[in-house]
């Protein structure tokens, strides 16, 4: 911008310089004239001859003066030139230095993008692959799940087998072990007996019984109607609590034996119950009073943890009382034991004493002993008689108490 600014007022000064020539030279030409216009009255024609030399010498003064300030002109241009080429270098120089780091970096940036666009590339080949396989998966799911409706709408027997398998998984998860913790009843041709009992710490026992009732609730899924969907949803509830009055009359509390508190009645889903709850406000209340707890799989898994915490823990209860009983069997045996030692120490000291005695009647018999062998009595036998000495044997005595840090 500054290099431009000075080649502005350079043009713009030989402009104003022209037009000044110029105009002293129309001035001086004006001046010539006037003078050369007095003489014409007077002359003749070669006065006309002069004012014709007088133009040629005009023309090349204007000339003259216009050569010179396009000398200086072109000086002064040649001389803005090689500073501005300088500075212009100079500038060049100095920019190239500042962007040499932002080229850089840009290089950089490029490269970035690039490896992140490739990622990008395989990210979304990635998630598109895994979306597919998605889709895939939900419509078969979808594909199964109208299956599985279509099934329990029109089947009884597989609302049934629904329901049970639904239990069956719950047991394989609650962590109660089969054939301990509970039972599984088998081949009920007569269904006189719930479809599992569990045993209960102390003696108790609970049977539970599935019961799918969900014809009239999968109908009223797919009824576009709002009345027909609502009287669908009432024929389940009442379906729902005549499930109940049934599993009364079958009379589990009196055929299982054990304690029986309550019989659960399993709901494999919850929405089923929830439905029946809106519908039926009272209906766990009339259950409680015919002694039937109904549960869904969430409620029904909670209790089976829980029964199943309390065998950990009757366990661990009855491992301790045997280990206390142990202990105090082992205790009496090492009293008894240690009660017979003692006499074993007493014994050890009367037989001290009766050692020491009979070494007082032998040391009486030394005398007439050496008496004998002075006579070389025990020449041929090859033996001497030794010299017996009194003994003070220290014995122990237990103590009364046991340390058991004590090594």
């Amino acid at each position: 911008m500054e290099i431009s600014a000075d080649l502005l007022i350079l043009l713009t000064l030989i402009i104003g310089l022209f037009v000044v020539n110029r105009y002293m030279n129309q001035q001086q030409a004006s001046s010539q004239a006037l003078q050369f216009e007095a003489l014409l009255a007077q002359q003749s024609s070669p006065e006309l001859d002069i004012e014709g030399r007088f133009a040629a010498v005009s023309a090349q003064q204007m000339q003259h003066n216009t050569e010179q300030l396009l000398v200086l002109a072109e000086q002064r241009m040649k001389v803005e030139r090689e500073k501005s080429s300088g500075e212009l270098k100079s500038t060049k120089e100095g920019i190239e230095h500042l962007i040499k780091p932002i080229v850089k970096q840009l290089d950089e940036l490029k490269a970035a993008t690039n490896k992140m666009e490739k990622e990008r590339s395989q990210a979304y080949g990635d998630i598109k692959s895994h979306i597919d396989q998605l889709s895939n998966r939900t419509d078969a799911l979808g594909k199964e799940a109208n299956n599985l409706t279509t099934a329990l709408t029109k089947s009884s027997g597989v609302r049934g087998n629904w329901g049970e398998i639904s239990l069956a998984n719950i047991f394989e998860m609650s962590g109660l072990r089969e054939g301990i913790d509970y039972v599984e009843q088998e081949g009920q041709e007569d269904r006189k007996r719930p479809d599992f009992i569990v045993n209960v710490p102390g003696g108790g026992r609970i049977p539970i019984d599935a019961k799918a009732t969900a014809k009239h609730f999968l109908e009223a899924i797919g009824e576009e109607d709002d009345a027909n969907r609502t009287h669908l949803i009432a024929q389940h509830a009442k379906a729902m609590r005549d499930r109940v009055t049934e599993l009364k009359k079958k009379g589990y509390r009196e055929s299982v034996g054990g304690d029986v508190e309550h019989v659960i009645m399993f709901v494999p889903s919850e929405s089923l119950l929830a439905v029946t709850y809106d519908h039926q406000t009272d209906l766990h209340e009339f259950a409680m009073k015919n002694g039937i707890l109904i549960a869904s799989p969430v409620s029904l898994m909670a209790l089976l943890q829980t029964i199943a915490l309390q065998w950990r823990q009757s366990e661990q209860a009855e491992n301790t009382r045997e280990a206390l009983a142990a202990c105090r069997e082992l205790y009496k045996r090492f009293a008894t034991w240690s009660e017979h030692y003692e006499k074993v120490g007493k014994t050890l000291g009367v037989m001290n004493n009766h050692y020491n005695s009979s070494v007082g009647s032998y040391n009486m018999l030394n005398s007439q002993i050496k008496t004998l062998e002075d006579l070389r009595i025990n020449e041929d036998l090859g033996k001497t008689a030794q010299t017996l000495k009194v003994t003070n044997a220290d014995i122990r005595a237990l103590p009364e108490t046991i340390d058991l840090n004590d090594e």
